[in-house]
Parts: C-alpha cells; structure tokens; sequence
C-alpha cells in the first residue's frame, strides 16, 4: 500500500522539478531545442525520411512478402523469423534507427506476420544507418572516413549476432502462417504510395519531437551538472548525437561505439513511437540495446586495431562542423515542410472511401 502511494507521489514530484529547472533555466533549455531542430532539418530528416517512405512502401506494395518466399528459409534458420523481415531488416541496417521499426509495424498491420515474430524482431533491428555513423561520426567528428566504416561493421554485426541469438533462444512455438495466409495483403501501388509517404510524415514528425525534447532537457544538464563522468554519462544515456559530438574529444573510441550501439533514450522512444501496436517488453528491449552497445564497442577497438593507421581517430574536427553533416539546414525545413502540407491536404484531396481505408488500416482515427 504504501509503495502505491509512494511512486504517484515520486512521479509527480519529478515531473515538477522538470517543470522548476524549465523555468530556471530557460536559456539552457532553449539552446538545447535550438541545437534540436538543426539537427533534425540537417541530419535526421534528409537522411531518414526517404528510407523511412520506401520501407513502408515496399510493405504496402507486397515486395516484402514475395521477397519472404525466396527468403523464408534462410531467414527463419538464422532469425527464427518470417522471411518478410529480411528486406526490412536489410533497410534497417542502411537506413537508420527507426526504420526497422517501421517496416516491422508495418508488415504487422498488413498481417503479413504474426504479433510474436513483430515483438521479437523489434527488439534487435536497431541500427544507425552509414550517413550517421559514417559520414557523422567517422568523416565529421573522426575526420576519418575508415574509422566510421569500421564502426557500422561493427554495429551490423552487433544486429545480426543479436538477431541470431534471439532466434536460438525465443524461437516461436506457433505455426508460421504469414506466408501462405497473408501473400495477398497489398496494396495497389498509387494507394500505397500515399499511404507509406503519409505514414513516413507522422513518423519524421515524430521522432523530430523526441529530438527537440531531449536536446531541450540535455541542454539544461549542461548548465546544472559540471563537465565531467556524469555529465557524459548523462548524454551516453539519453541522447546519442549529443554524446558523440561530446564524447569524441573526451573520451575513448569505444565509449562513441557504445553510444552508437546503444541509441539512448531519445532513440528508444523513437523507436517505441514506431512499433504503434506492435509492443515490446521495455526491460528486454534496453537489455538488448545494452548488448549490442557492448558488442559494437568490443568490435570497433578490434576493428580499429586491425587498421594500419589510427591517427586519424584523433583528429581535432569540431562537434559544429558534426551537427550540419549529411545535409543543409534548407533542405531539410523544406523537405520538413513538404511533409507537413502532405499531411494537411491528402485529406483534403483524397475521396472519402479511400481516406477511410487508409485510417483503418494505418490504425489511426485522430487523422
């Protein structure tokens, strides 16, 4: 009874001092969201939007299942899994975080596969794509090119180590009918489109949020907590662009790869945001982002090692010159701004029953 009350009580009592260090700091706070939406209009939108949209339109048009019956063996060998996630695992891996997810949710709605396969694959593809990890974190931050290839390896083979272990260990006791039954959930490609482009919009909306707000809260931290463990420790935990713009010149190579491997909380609500009703056990899906940060971390210091020179990892490149690679901030507001009008007027100029059939199947009636 008294743990009932208690855990209200710290909730809101949390939550107020939120609200207190907003107001305290408020410079902080908006530097921090600033900091957000540059980002998101020069990183995130322009490299995840596109890959976002195809995957979802490669569920929507049936290419995942069809691909699943090529697929289905080796797939259901190494993953346990159907062999539509295949192709949306392999997005994932050139795509970015919250792709993986997406395409996931997506083949759920369809019912191209069951809600066990759904859950199990979510907890492993996660992965930050090349632009991120190559061009943001090796060529940007590193200076190194080679550095940030050797760290996607890394993190690819962290997925697939994950993802085969998964699949010894959980492996669905229940009939496998995603293939036989569901082949014929698709769409014609017009509808498809606009669904996957509207679904992609909801998304990038979406995970742009959950970016402005951790940025806004890592922000204040910066001015409470001093420079040091803590205040790394602080970003490792939430937000991974963050830790890896200020990690680079304190910390070791590894510590950025476990960032990378990790994601933070950011990535995970991100991610959670994604799966819609596909719902995935939260203590086993961070145990998962904490081995595969570990993973990708071990893999980076042998891969490096292995490297005939690492001077580069040193280099001295600045973490503003990081936060404006993979894109201009113009570019990014308009294609931002194209999603947005998207959303505004498909309704507007879609017939009813088509709209109608897009809710239904998007799961969404707020639209």
């Amino acid at each position: 009874m008294m743990t009932r009350r208690i855990i209200p009580i710290g909730k809101a009592a949390a939550q107020g001092a939120v609200c207190v260090l907003l107001l305290v700091y408020a410079q902080g706070s908006r530097e921090g969201a600033a900091q957000g939406v540059r980002l998101c209009l020069s990183v995130l939108v322009p490299s995840l939007f596109p890959f976002m949209a195809v995957t979802q339109l490669f569920v929507h048009t049936g290419l995942c299942q069809r691909a699943g019956k090529v697929l289905h063996r080796p797939a259901r060998a190494l993953f346990g899994l159907s062999g539509a996630f295949a192709p949306v695992i392999l997005l994932c891996l050139v795509g970015g975080y919250p792709v993986g997810a997406g395409g996931i949710a997506a083949l759920y709605r369809q019912g191209a596969v069951s809600r066990r396969e759904a859950e199990r694959a979510a907890l492993f593809a996660v992965c930050a794509g090349p632009g991120f990890v190559v061009s943001f974190v090796g060529a940007a931050v590193y200076g190194s090119r080679e550095t940030g290839l050797v760290l996607f390896g890394a993190q690819s083979v962290s997925v697939l180590v994950t993802g085969i272990v998964s699949g010894l260990l959980c492996r669905s006791s229940e009939k496998d009918n995603s293939i036989s039954e569901n082949s014929s959930a698709s769409l014609p490609f017009a509808q498809a489109l606009v669904e996957s482009v509207e679904g992609a919009s909801r998304g990038m909306l979406t995970i742009c949020a959950f970016v402005v707000f951790f940025s806004s809260l890592t922000g204040i931290a910066a001015q409470v907590l001093p420079d040091g463990a803590a205040l790394d420790g602080l970003f490792l935990l939430t937000e991974v662009s963050g830790a890896v713009t200020r990690c680079a010149d304190t910390r070791s190579v590894t510590a950025v790869a476990f960032a990378v491997g990790f994601g933070g909380l950011c990535v995970h609500c991100q991610i959670f945001a994604a799966l819609g009703e596909v719902r995935v056990s939260k203590p086993l899906f961070f145990l998962f982002r904490i081995i595969q940060g570990f993973l990708t971390a071990a893999l980076t210091r042998l891969g490096l090692g292995l490297l005939p020179r690492t001077a580069a990892v040193f280099s001295t490149a600045t973490a503003k010159e990081a936060a404006f690679c993979g894109g201009s901030i113009v570019s990014g507001a308009v294609l931002l701004g194209v999603m947005v009008c998207f959303l505004v007027t498909v309704k507007q100029t879609m017939p009813r029953g088509i709209w109608r059939g897009l809710r239904r199947r998007s799961g969404n009636n707020n639209l």
